[in-house]
């Protein structure tokens, strides 16, 4: 079995946008990558509430390694 060789690690960059239509969309990109829309939070008055989808971003990004003064837009 062959071994690997980590050579580098590229720093990932972990944020929270919302759209106008109250969409969470939480983002990644490694340096030199394309940004990537990785998990998104639909909105319906019915099912959520604004409250519900922060704190679950949150939890979210916090999950992913997102470090506490992680933007959110």
């Amino acid at each position: 079995m062959n071994e690997a060789t980590i050579v580098e690690i590229m720093p990932t960059k972990i944020w929270a946008e919302k759209d106008f239509l109250g969409t969470v969309h939480i983002k990644m990109q490694h340096q030199g990558m394309d940004e990537f829309d990785f998990i998104q939070l639909q909105y319906n008055y019915a099912y959520t509430d604004n409250g519900h989808q922060a704190r679950l971003t949150q939890e979210i990004l916090k999950l992913l390694g997102a470090s506490s003064e992680t933007e959110q837009k």
